[in-house]
């Protein structure tokens, strides 16, 4: 993943808010200050998870929850000043005519946004055991992270492309756009290769091997994307049966039985045999939704149905 570049903080919103609801005064910066402090912390903690991430994957996923913490971080925190210009506190204009009505409206707005904090911290804490899982299909956010990755790749590809091209053009990397002083020490640097480095070797940054490597990787995530897209958009299945209901659920990508009741003790043995887990959230039995589920479900809705 490529360097993320940090969030722009309204210092003009958080110094409004600041003295809409506060007589001591705005520290310039401050609400910037604070969020780089923030950021700091979730950098210190994805320096901590990517040496051990057993594979790219992780690593990548682990950088690109980094950068959605901070992002939707900043956008919580320049919503909630933004929503802190709307209306005075009572202790700034007095209780005479107040805006009682407008005050709800703001602090209702102030509830709704804290979903915003929430999924920041929701990013925050995934990125802390990045380390401890794979990048699944199941995963609800894997496409975001997959496109966010295909983006990566198609911008990564480009780059070498259009350093090859300044290279046969100038005979240098020296100000070539997109390359930076540690990529262009390390193609330049020949005690890095026992052959030598690329530059020497193959008289170009990246030679043919590279950019079909590269090529071949943006074609993988693309057909993955492909695939996951076209499960998402498959219509949601459901077979309502004699005490429970068969679902394929499309958006939690899990194949789900729902029980009118709890199930006795013999048909939850059956269930867990079969690889279901109970998921209070959902209030149903489930795995993952893929052709193994699928044809476990069946197994187990023929012993359900009597067929067995």
């Amino acid at each position: 993943m490529e360097a993320f570049i940090m969030a722009i903080i309204n210092e003009s919103a958080a110094r409004i808010a600041k003295e809409l609801s506060s007589f001591s005064d705005y520290v310039e910066g401050s609400a910037t200050a604070s969020y780089n402090a923030q950021c700091a912390e979730a950098a210190a903690i994805l320096e901590q998870v990517k040496p051990k991430c057993a594979t790219a994957d992780q690593r990548e996923r682990a950088e690109w929850l980094y950068n959605r913490y901070c992002t939707v971080l900043a956008e919580a925190i320049n919503r909630k000043n933004e929503i802190g210009t709307r209306c005075p506190s009572v202790l700034i204009c007095g209780p005479a005519n107040f805006p009682v009505r407008k005050k709800e409206k703001q602090v209702a707005a102030w509830d709704a946004n804290l979903e915003n904090f929430r999924k920041a911290e929701h990013y925050l804490q995934m990125l802390k055991r990045a380390h401890t899982f794979a990048v699944k299909s199941d995963d609800p956010e894997v496409l975001n992270f997959l496109h966010a990755k295909l983006d990566q790749l198609q911008a990564a590809h480009q780059t070498m492309k259009d350093a090859n091209v300044y290279y046969r053009k100038y005979k240098t990397l020296d100000g070539c756009p997109g390359v930076t002083a540690k990529e262009r020490d390390w193609l330049e640097n020949g005690h890095a290769f026992a052959s030598g480095s690329p530059l020497s070797v193959y008289g170009c940054p990246y030679p043919t091997y590279a950019l079909q490597n590269s090529n071949a990787t943006i074609k993988r995530t693309a057909e993955r994307i492909k695939k996951l897209e076209a499960v998402k958009s498959t219509q949601p299945v459901e077979d309502d049966r004699d005490g429970y209901t068969y679902r394929e659920n499309v958006e939690a990508m899990r194949v789900q039985l729902v029980f009118d009741g709890k199930p006795d003790d013999e048909t939850r043995t059956l269930l867990k045999r079969n690889g279901f887990k109970w998921a209070p959230s959902q209030g149903a039995w489930q795995r993952q939704l893929n052709d193994a589920g699928k044809y476990a479900a069946h197994r187990v809705m023929e012993v359900l149905d009597g067929q067995q």
